[in-house]
């Protein structure tokens, strides 16, 4: 059940967007739903080609969110017929100002209980812009105000158009905030029950890493917050403070609990959320392990691409290899300057080493410098010399050797330090040209990636603006309200 706040007998809710693929994969989960039946699909193909093909009108008007994703969820006490689902799909398109735009309408029945999901193009190709979006929750409102007295349902008030101001002078509250109640349903635990559980498992933990293996078996990921100590995420990759998640127990206990985590060596949450989304793209998707629901056949028009298209094509491929070239040509500049300042570095420290290094040498020749002898031993030793010249001689080769010994020394010291500081800028300068080497080969092959990528989005486009084209041009040769066209097909 959701929150008593929120019930009303038709409940709607829905914003712009767009992630088509991950759309297809929710409206088509069967895992999650009883039965889901395709009531119309203003496309050929699948329901994940048709929005697909819907987002993509968007690059002609320079927008993001190409599509509309409304769910519109009566009161299970009220019985829709079909003539009812499609009446109210029409309302809130009107509401929504959507008229006219491609559209699918999927019926999705949980727990007994039905509701439909729409989708539009928000793409207006006559204008080459999308259709508003602003003030959609009083649209919203208008819609369930027209359904109910159309439908002769209950009248429940609301926020926004619905609501009385004098016999409801305050916004309606809610237990719990729709994204706790949304989480619950997507993921079958509110939260509640999820600290119920968290709860549980700490306290049959005796250590932290006990307590992250039993987190990881539930199904949760345990990772480094940006502002609290810890966190953990669950399978919707929504993050949660671990903290928060234990009522009574006070934070220092909790690091004390978790000291022997290191959360250095744990995900970031950006990481982990990555990691989750990854897992979850490769699991199948129902679309893929069973038959899609028939769906109204149309008139494929064959490819007819013209030297016009291909020189838009090749058009922009020439303006993105040269942006690639001045990204190319950015990067070496980038690269030099790096290198150079690399190098004025070691410059600058290799001289200030050799000055600290002579400045010692100097003080240690001072103090290795042998002392004259003063007063009467310089007399004695003078007039012993002249009697003697083999003594005179003997003490000159005696300062002699000392000299060269110190010299010698003083050279390998040289040397040595020479080596060294040619050892350490060598190493800076090969790992500075490694990272470059890494960043050039990053760099070329996200730009080979791109050019493929926006070459095929560009050849997609303008395959779409030729089916497009040629449809509203069958479209005005035809009878617009004829058997063989959808009027809100444009």
């Amino acid at each position: 059940m959701k929150p008593s706040a929120w019930r009303t007998p038709v409940i709607i809710k829905g914003k712009s967007r767009a992630g088509a693929s991950q759309l297809a994969q929710h409206l088509g989960r069967a895992d999650t739903n009883e039965r889901i039946e395709i009531l119309q699909l203003d496309s050929a193909g699948t329901p994940a080609e048709a929005f697909r093909d819907w987002q993509t009108y968007t690059l002609a008007t320079k927008g993001k969110l190409g599509l509309y994703h409304a769910n519109i969820d009566p009161d299970a006490k009220y019985e829709m017929t079909p003539q009812q689902w499609m009446r109210a799909v029409d309302i809130l398109e009107e509401e929504l100002g959507l008229q006219g735009q491609p559209r699918a309408v999927v019926m999705h029945e949980k727990n007994g209980r039905e509701h439909i999901h729409v989708v539009w193009a928000r793409a207006d190709m006559d204008t080459m812009t999308l259709r508003s979006d602003s003030m959609n929750y009083q649209a919203h409102e208008r819609a369930s105000l027209r359904m109910e007295q159309e439908f002769g349902h209950e009248h429940v008030p609301g926020k926004h158009a619905k609501r009385d101001r004098e016999a409801q002078p305050e916004f309606p509250t809610a237990e719990v905030n729709h994204g706790e109640w949304q989480q619950r349903e997507r993921g079958g635990i509110d939260h509640r029950e999820r600290k119920s559980q968290v709860t549980a498992l700490y306290e049959a933990s005796d250590s932290g890493p006990a307590f992250k293996a039993a987190l990881e078996d539930a199904g949760y990921v345990l990772a480094r917050g940006d502002r609290r100590d810890f966190v953990i995420l669950d399978d919707d990759a929504k993050a949660h403070s671990l903290g928060r998640q234990l009522p009574g127990v006070k934070a220092k206990d909790l690091r004390a609990f978790m000291s022997e985590i290191d959360p250095e060596l744990l995900p970031s949450v950006k990481e982990a959320r990555a990691a989750i989304r990854e897992a979850a793209r490769a699991q199948p998707t129902p679309e893929q392990d069973k038959p899609q629901p028939s769906t109204p056949e149309r008139h494929n028009i064959p490819p007819q691409e013209s030297e016009a298209d291909r020189e838009r094509v090749a058009s922009l491929r020439r303006a993105i290899i040269e942006r690639h070239s001045a990204e190319l040509k950015e990067q070496e500049l980038r690269h030099a300057r790096e290198v150079e300042t690399l190098q004025e570095n070691q410059q600058a420290a290799a001289d200030k080493a050799i000055l600290s290094f002579a400045q010692k040498q100097a003080q240690r020749a001072i103090k290795e410098r042998p002392q004259e002898p003063g007063g009467i031993n310089r007399l004695i030793r003078t007039i012993r010399e002249a009697v003697d010249e083999e003594a005179r001689r003997q003490r000159l080769e005696d300062e002699a050797e000392r000299a060269r010994d110190a010299e010698d020394r003083r050279n390998d010291e040289v040397r040595i330090m020479v080596s060294g500081l040619n050892a350490a800028q060598r190493a800076e300068i090969d790992t500075l040209v490694d990272r470059q080497g890494r960043e050039r080969a990053d760099l070329l092959d996200e730009q080979s990636r791109d050019l493929k990528r926006r070459v095929e989005d560009e050849q997609r486009a303008i395959a779409l603006e030729r089916e497009y084209e040629q449809r509203r041009r069958d479209a005005l040769a035809k009878d617009r309200e004829g058997p063989e066209r959808d009027p809100r097909a444009r």
